[in-house]
């Protein structure tokens, strides 16, 4: 009875050190993106300089500024992306009304280029 015991538990741990061991030696060639930050290029061609939002959730959290007439480009962390990973952006410029882009879908790592016109309205955005 002993000997049949020891062979069950000899059985189950080489199974069980074999089931350890079946893990690839090598990492998935995959680059792991999960965490990369998203960024923001901002091209404005307004006469006003305008302080950039990104509004997650319904909650507007301030990117920076960018100068009449000039660039800048932003950054946030990844996990301000909503679960369904899209974001908005909204520009309000220092003299006129704040002008917010419809959802834009976004996945970490990737940019968003914004390029804000005289009439905010006719603003356009891409994602790359």
């Amino acid at each position: 009875m002993l000997d049949f015991s020891l062979k069950v538990l000899a059985t189950a741990l080489v199974l069980l050190i074999a089931a350890c061991g079946s893990r690839s030696r090598y990492p998935d060639s995959r680059p792991a993106v999960l965490h990369a930050d998203v960024s923001v290029e901002v091209e404005n061609h307004n006469w006003s300089d305008i302080t950039v939002y990104l509004v997650t959730s319904g909650l507007p959290q301030r990117l920076g500024m960018v100068t009449a007439q000039g660039n800048a480009n932003f950054a946030f962390p990844s996990q301000r992306l909503n679960t369904a990973s899209n974001v908005r952006l909204r520009a309000l410029p220092v003299a006129g009304e704040a002008y917010t882009t419809e959802p834009i879908l976004v996945q970490p790592g990737q940019a968003i280029m914004w390029t804000l016109e005289n009439d905010l309205d006719t603003s356009s955005w891409s994602v790359y």
